[in-house]
């Protein structure tokens, strides 16, 4: 009798076990959430932009010392495209305009356009012919912001035409997010974080970092800025010189999006994964029915 209720005690722990396994939950923020892996790339992912129209994830993939241009991944493929860009124009940002269905994508030599339908990326006409370095669209106002150069200046387009003017609040950077209040946060090219809250007249750098280069700044469904940094996610915020923790993933993070379903999509070397929110309801959610490799 005894050995029965052994033997019973070990096998509901082992299935405990296994149920924990597969249901193992990772909290970030307030919500817990179940880790898919959606693509196995060789090198690693940055710069990524996911277009709320396809849930098609767009990145720049870094192989060793190179990078090896712009790559799509489209929702429910088996495989990853290199968009085809000109072999004298290097693609280095992605930015979405979704109020008008353009997709632009930040070059060498200016910004050009894709287009789905086409089998190539037309550079006949780019706008400009600056050095672009990082493209952020305000959701707000659909104003379009650029970073340009060694010198990292940022501009912004004069209501909708090819026109630009320099962005005075924020001089140089890195990266820059402007929230739908019109806070800033931005990584100087200091190395440093700094926002710059609207009802200021300066901007404020954040303390408890060290010193690093090319930080992810992105905003998240939420309209809250959020900054990945080696491991580790943290909320910043306009009130407090001390950013937030809100998750560590045990891995240097590469690539941080979101989507319009609340999912996060983390870039790590060789590997992109899809953070799914799990329901109350649902605990353990089905794994994602495809997964792709590069």
């Amino acid at each position: 009798m005894k050995l029965l209720k052994y033997g019973s005690i070990v096998l509901f722990a082992l299935l405990a076990s296994i149920y924990a396994e597969k249901c193992e939950r990772i909290k970030i923020g307030n919500e817990y959430y179940k880790r898919h892996l959606i693509a196995a790339i060789d090198g690693y992912p940055t710069g990524m932009v996911i277009d709320p129209r396809t849930d098609n994830i767009f990145f720049l993939l870094h192989k060793r010392n190179y990078t090896k241009g712009i790559h799509i991944l489209k929702h429910g493929s088996l495989g990853i495209k290199e968009l085809p860009v000109a072999d004298d124009y290097i693609g280095q940002c992605i930015g979405i305009d979704v109020a008008n269905n353009i997709i632009y994508i930040g070059t060498n030599q200016g910004l050009v356009t894709y287009d789905y339908s086409r089998p190539d990326i037309s550079v006949e006409r780019p706008i400009g012919d600056d050095d672009i370095r990082s493209i952020f669209i305000d959701k707000t106002d659909n104003q379009m912001y650029i970073t340009t150069g060694h010198n990292h200046e940022i501009f912004k387009f004069v209501n909708g035409s090819a026109a630009v003017k320099r962005y005075d609040k924020i001089p140089k950077a890195y990266n820059f997010i402007l929230d739908s209040k019109g806070n800033d946060f931005y990584e100087y090219v200091d190395g440093r974080l700094y926002f710059f809250p609207i009802d200021l007249y300066e901007p404020i750098q954040y303390k408890g970092f060290s010193r690093e280069l090319k930080y992810i700044l992105k905003l998240n469904n939420h309209d809250e800025a959020i900054v990945a940094v080696k491991g580790s996610l943290f909320r910043l915020f306009t009130r407090s010189i001390l950013p937030v923790k809100i998750g560590q993933l045990g891995f240097k993070i590469t690539g941080l999006a979101f989507d319009n379903k609340n999912n996060i999509i983390i870039g790590t070397r060789g590997k992109i994964y899809r953070y799914k929110p799990i329901d109350t309801n649902d605990p353990c959610p089905p794994d994602d029915y495809f997964m792709t490799s590069i």
